[in-house]
């Protein structure tokens, strides 16, 4: 007799694993494969509406990904640079040259810049934030050049030549080819003699397109040679220094510890502190808009979960009558909810990556296809004319297409909140009828 009991005994954690898949199949038996049709097609939309969500906030949070980093990428490159040195001496090329061999560099350009006011030929004027850069440095500048889509050896040999100025401001000025000259003019403060106004004429060496106006619009890039007819600089020598990873800039800034001739020093994230910031509120701002989708689709779910509950009263108090206790009872519901939100999310996600990563293509295709209907049309006589569909034509537009990249803490950030939304909805549902008692329910039935 002991031997048999012995041999019946099983271990706790045998037991609730037992009951967890016993409630499991029950959840999974009500969803896909009950005899309530209405059970079914609810959870189906409700699946799909998880699945929409995650699918317009990927693309969202994706596209605004991409213009965001496309911007910083080509700011840090251009202006910012990844960490600012200022030297303590006078002559920085010494501590320029010991920057380069660390290992965590990949250049150092050293500039000197100030706020001019440019005058093309033809007397226009606007003013100009100027950068004066070695044609050596500014070649051996990769990330430069390829912000500025120039190449390496045609940046050293226009900046020799003369003045690098973005399309932009080459039209504001009335620069419309290489060789014309510019003027710049500016001012310094001599603690002595006082404010000194000076000014410089170069002839343009080259025209560059960023492709953001700001970029091509402020900035002019003058051989360092130009800068000794000055008598004072109007700025001490700057080193912009990029690094191989941007994120190891507070690594890089402590390993500069023990370096002599290292004045002020300040990362990208300092110096882009307030830019930054707004980027950061507009995110969240926006993934709080679109998240709205989350909410609606829950509401939806909270209420047809009450309908399904409320059908299947008598199946909820038959299980309580046979002693299942009111946790393991919501436990279905709640499994059920988290089944919705997790194939939402996997159909959301395996949907929404790729749409992201191919947003521009989908958006041009859909844009052919429109333009070839309209071209029909206008061939039949019915439309009397054929418009400009492209989203983002260059005559209003500066951009050519949308950017787009997606990251995986979004991703992760995002399927949170669609399993977590409909668990949450569900649990409020089973909430008002966990207090029935099974007798009152069996006896109206």
């Amino acid at each position: 007799m002991a031997a048999n009991e012995h041999d019946t005994f099983e271990p706790p954690q045998k037991r609730r694993k037992a009951g967890f898949m016993a409630l499991f199949r029950i959840a999974i038996r009500w969803t896909l494969t009950g005899r309530t049709p209405s059970y079914r097609t609810s959870f189906l939309f409700s699946v799909i509406g998880i699945a929409a969500g995650i699918v317009a906030l990927i693309v969202v949070m994706s596209v605004m990904n991409g213009f965001q980093r496309q911007y910083i990428d080509s700011l840090l490159e251009t202006s910012s640079f990844h960490v600012r040195i200022t030297p303590k001496d006078a002559d920085a090329s010494n501590l320029a040259q010991s920057l380069r061999k660390n290992a965590l560099v990949r250049s150092v350009t050293p500039f000197i810049e100030a706020n001019l006011l440019a005058e093309g030929a033809e007397g226009h004027q606007n003013g100009v934030r100027a950068m004066w850069i070695s044609p050596e440095d500014m070649g051996a500048d990769r990330g430069f050049c390829t912000a500025l889509h120039v190449s390496e050896s045609a940046a050293e040999d226009s900046l020799r030549r003369g003045i690098m100025i973005g399309t932009e401001a080459a039209r504001i000025l009335g620069l419309y080819n290489g060789g014309q000259n510019l003027v710049l003019r500016g001012a310094v403060v001599d603690p002595d003699e006082g404010i000194q106004q000076y000014e410089i004429a170069l002839p343009v060496g080259a025209i560059f397109r960023s492709g953001y106006y700001e970029i091509d619009s402020g900035l002019v890039i003058l051989p360092m040679g130009s800068a000794s007819q000055l008598k004072t600089l109007p700025a001490s020598i700057v080193l912009g220094v990029k690094l191989k990873n941007p994120e190891q800039v507070d690594q890089f800034i402590a390993s500069l510890a023990h370096t002599p001739g290292i004045g002020r020093t300040e990362s990208w994230k300092d110096y882009n502190r307030s830019f930054f910031s707004a980027l950061r509120t507009e995110k969240v701002v926006m993934f709080i808009l679109v998240s709205i989708i989350f909410a609606v689709v829950a509401i939806n779910i909270h209420y047809a979960m009450r309908r399904n509950i409320a059908r299947k009263s008598r199946e909820l108090a038959i299980l309580a009558a046979i002693g299942t206790d009111h946790r393991s009872i919501g436990s279905i519901f709640m499994i059920d909810g988290f089944m919705t939100g997790i194939l939402g999310a996997l159909g959301g996600i395996g949907i929404g990556i790729p749409l992201a990563n191919n947003i521009d293509h989908v958006i041009n295709f859909v844009v052919g296809i429109a333009e070839a209907v309209v071209s029909f049309l206008y061939r039949l006589g019915i439309a009397r004319s054929i418009p400009d569909l492209s989203p983002f034509s260059p005559s209003i537009f500066y951009i050519e297409g949308i950017p787009s990249r997606v990251f995986a803490s979004d991703i992760g950030f995002i399927a949170f909140f669609a399993i977590l939304f409909p668990a949450l909805a569900v649990y409020a549902a089973y909430r008002r009828f966990r207090n029935a008692s099974p007798l009152e329910v069996l006896r109206s039935e």
